[in-house]
């Protein structure tokens, strides 16, 4: 049967096949069925989508449903906020949204109050890493964005295709705010901070977005993930500088660009305490099933706030066990720089500082900084240093 055989009835308040109802329940309103066989529907419980049977496909209500796309689908909530949904229900993230438009040629619009508008795929990340004014869907393979000298015209890796004009289409608002991000300050902060020995613990560089359904451990960097992780190294020139990373591709990729803007000979080093399966994993099988299916996001929130999440050490053994290595990373007069993930970094450091990242995440080669002086240690994260007392580090 194919969706398109499926058909509102004249009222709009339930589903006909070649005439007839395909379920008994009436509802105030309803949408068309779409990929993966759901409908949006309106009822006195709410807005929620539903089977074939007229059943809910979960138990969820909304102040509104967008209709599936991609196997996703735009909702409003009580309080006014966006999200996106999966076939049960389950937000892809999360983070909500000012706004946000259904998916198109493999991503949504969204608006962000502190961002701006951007391009998200749907497996709930930033299509190409920029922020802008006002954005508009894909099509054709372009799509309008404005930025500070008005609007263009860009391709889905981000890339400026050409200047335009305003598009002539109504839109529900207009943006007022554009996140531009700054200069990575890890580099000013090893200049300018005393240390005897420092190891920083970073993400890896900007990486291609991963889309719903796909594996993730065979993306690599972008151009621009490339570019910046080189010029990250080049900032660190004058210091004997050494690279450990997850054997991830795109981590192996950021440690060996760093080397090379740094001027520095040799490979970096891979180690399975950055990842894959990494200090935080007791079974490696386990979590990347995990993965498959539960946001990392939400889980990572989830991790450090005590949840005891499946094949995962308790949170402060994982980060005692993650400390250890960088701690043995570190030489006299050295620089090292350990490439790991988001997923690895947020339960780190929320657990040393008490950091609450609920409304920031780390970016691309975003880190913290361990720092040895003096037989001391001290942990630099978002401008401040925190000191750490490795012989009661984790204990209560």
């Amino acid at each position: 049967m194919d969706f398109d055989d499926l058909i509102i009835s004249p009222d709009g308040t339930h589903h006909l096949y070649e005439g007839r109802p395909i379920y008994e329940h009436h509802f105030q309103s309803v949408g068309p069925f779409r990929f993966p066989g759901l409908a949006a529907v309106w009822d006195d419980t709410g807005a929620y989508h539903i089977n074939f049977l007229g059943e809910p496909a979960y138990n969820e209500r909304y102040a509104w449903t967008g209709n599936f796309s991609e196997g996703v689908a735009p909702v409003r909530n009580a309080d006014g906020r966006y999200l996106f949904i999966d076939e049960e229900g389950k937000p892809i993230a999360f983070e909500t949204y000012l706004y946000a438009t259904g998916f198109s040629e493999g991503s949504a619009v969204v608006y962000h109050e502190t961002f701006g508008a951007t391009h998200i795929t749907t497996a709930g990340e930033l299509l190409y890493g920029d922020w802008y004014y006002d954005a508009r869907p894909f099509a054709g393979g372009k799509a309008y964005v404005r930025d500070d000298a008005g609007w263009l015209f860009i391709s889905p890796d981000g890339s400026a295709l050409e200047r335009t004009k305003e598009p002539d289409t109504p839109f529900p608002l207009r943006g007022t705010v554009r996140y531009v991000p700054p200069e990575n300050p890890i580099p000013k902060v090893l200049q300018s901070t005393e240390w005897d020995a420092a190891a920083v613990l970073m993400r890896h560089g900007e990486r291609e977005p991963f889309i719903k359904g796909q594996p993730g451990s065979t993306k690599v960097l972008t151009t621009r993930g490339r570019r910046q992780s080189r010029a990250f190294g080049a900032a660190l020139s004058k210091v004997p500088l050494r690279t450990y990373a997850s054997p991830m591709v795109r981590c192996v990729q950021t440690g060996d660009e760093i080397l090379a803007g740094a001027g520095m000979d040799g490979e970096t080093e891979k180690s399975l305490m950055l990842g894959t399966p990494s200090a935080y994993v007791a079974d490696d099988d386990i979590v990347r099933e995990f993965y498959v299916v539960n946001p990392v996001k939400i889980m990572s929130l989830r991790y450090v706030a005590g949840e005891m999440l499946p094949g995962h050490y308790p949170v402060k053994e994982g980060t005692e066990r993650m400390f250890s290595f960088v701690e043995s990373t570190l030489k006299d007069g050295e620089i090292s720089v350990c490439v790991t993930h988001d997923a690895w970094i947020v339960p780190f450091v929320s657990v040393l500082t008490g950091y609450d990242f609920t409304d920031d995440w780390p970016g691309f080669l975003d880190g913290c900084v361990l720092m040895q002086r003096k037989n001391q240690y001290f942990l630099w994260w978002r401008g401040e240093e925190h000191l750490l007392d490795p012989s009661s580090l984790l204990r209560e």
